[in-house]
């Protein structure tokens, strides 16, 4: 699945002393670092200059920065540098930034060049100018020195990609979902996501304008993605007709997710549960919650662009003793693709409409909710193994045993106010949710 995004601007500067040796040795590490963030990372390199060892280069580097619009900046200190380029650069600039020494030995000299002593001090900089920041240290050819920096651009381009996104509410949330409540302006200033609306009478209006070879077509994807019985395949035009719709709005309002009131008017009223629409969006890169969860929003786009994978919205159901597991359930919104085998149309609940029926996959996987209280923000994670097993309930299914204990991390959610909606992503990516929220001072909490 392509990652919906665009490429990266990094700002680069090499901080360097007019008169401590070993300048041209860590203007080729500077080198290197800017090649593999342009190779291996996808990223544009704004170049602040060959180096800046003076407070008029630094003032050039800064503009020419907010000139390009970069999203983060990497301070590389090649060698010793006095603490006013680093403070007239960051003192200009509202973005990431990221402080890299390397060692004395790295630039084969016995004489001291200082990398590290004017980074400590840069650091003491940014704590009193209030600046957030992520730490580098070694050359690009040190495999944790990759890591460190991959995770440090997967955070930046979260920072990035959900500044730049939009949410669409469709309705409003059910009676009694105060967890699903949001403050638009608090997201718009820390985030900077915008948030826009789509009534349940547009939808329907739309959905009832969707061409009928359209839904034909259309149907002929979902008997390769479901297992749809031939008694079905009538009712299951529905589903086409409401995700042809719905994908229509997308791409005309440029929606990165949506936040749908799922029940009870499409459910009760149009006998078409959106669920395995919400399935396959998320499939092609457009994040779905449900209930009008907009912080369910935010936690899947999350999810999605630091794994460019995609994220699955559930309800905590239970522990499971018998298999030392907890059961996260939904009523058919999984990803197809995340599935054991394809899912089965059928009737989740009482009502007219169908949704799936799955068991999702067996792996490692993150569970985490960036979840607002008291007008903050916060992130609660833990990673689990997801075991195997059969479908507990209608609906879609999946049973982890979470690390840190089932229990620990159920009471840690209880007792730190975070509700029962939850996103799980395949893979252990905490090391990027720390850093985002690092980067954004944001607290979380990893169990």
């Amino acid at each position: 699945m392509a990652l919906h995004y665009r490429r990266l601007k990094i700002g680069f500067v090499t901080l360097v002393s007019p008169v401590l040796s070993g300048r041209e040795a860590a203007l080729k590490h500077a080198d290197d670092v800017k090649e593999y963030l342009k190779k291996n990372l996808g990223s544009d390199v704004v170049d602040g200059g060959k180096f800046v060892l003076e407070r008029s280069q630094a003032v050039e580097a800064w503009k020419k920065f907010r000139a390009e619009g970069v999203d983060a900046v990497i301070l590389f200190n090649g060698t010793f540098s006095t603490g006013e380029l680093t403070a007239e650069i960051i003192r200009n600039l509202d973005c990431p930034f990221a402080l890299w020494g390397i060692g004395e030995l790295a630039l084969d000299s016995r004489n001291v060049s200082g990398s590290m002593i004017g980074l400590m001090a840069a650091g003491t900089l940014f704590f009193n100018l209030d600046k957030r920041f992520s730490f580098i240290y070694d050359t690009i050819d040190d495999e944790k020195t990759k890591r460190k920096l991959d995770t440090f651009i997967k955070a930046v381009r979260a920072i990035s990609y959900l500044r730049e996104a939009t949410i669409a509410v469709i309705g409003m949330r059910p009676d009694g979902f105060e967890v699903s409540d949001f403050d638009e302006l608090a997201i718009k200033k820390l985030f900077g996501t915008e948030i826009t609306k789509l009534s349940l009478y547009t939808l329907s209006k739309r959905m009832k304008e969707v061409d009928v070879k359209e839904v034909e077509k259309d149907m002929e994807i979902q008997k390769k993605i479901f297992d749809i019985r031939d008694e079905r395949i009538e009712e299951a035009g529905g589903i086409s007709r409401l995700y042809l719709a719905l994908k229509k709005y997308v791409r005309e309002n440029n929606v990165q997710s949506y936040a749908p009131d799922c029940w009870p008017e499409l459910r009760d009223i149009d006998k078409t549960p959106i669920c395995p629409v919400n399935g396959r969006m998320n499939v092609e890169g457009v994040m779905a919650s449900c209930e009008c969860d907009v912080d369910g929003s935010l936690t899947l786009m999350l999810q999605y662009v630091l794994t460019e994978s995609p994220p699955w919205w559930a309800d905590f159901v239970n522990i499971i003793k018998a298999r030392d597991a907890i059961l996260w359930w939904h009523c058919g919104n999984a990803p197809y693709s995340l599935s054991e085998k394809k899912p089965v149309l059928e009737n989740v609940f009482d009502f007219g409409g169908l949704s799936q029926t799955a068991v999702l996959k067996k792996g490692t996987a993150t569970v985490c909710r960036l979840h607002s209280m008291r007008g903050m923000f916060v992130i609660h994670a833990g990673v689990g193994e997801v075991i195997e097993t059969k479908p507990l309930l209608k609906g879609s299914n999946l049973l982890i045993k979470m690390r840190c204990g089932n229990m620990e991390f159920i009471e840690s959610m209880l007792q730190n106010g975070i509700p029962h909606h939850n996103g799980l992503v395949y893979g252990d990516i905490t090391d990027e949710l720390k850093e985002f929220a690092r980067l954004m001072d944001i607290p979380i909490i990893v169990k």
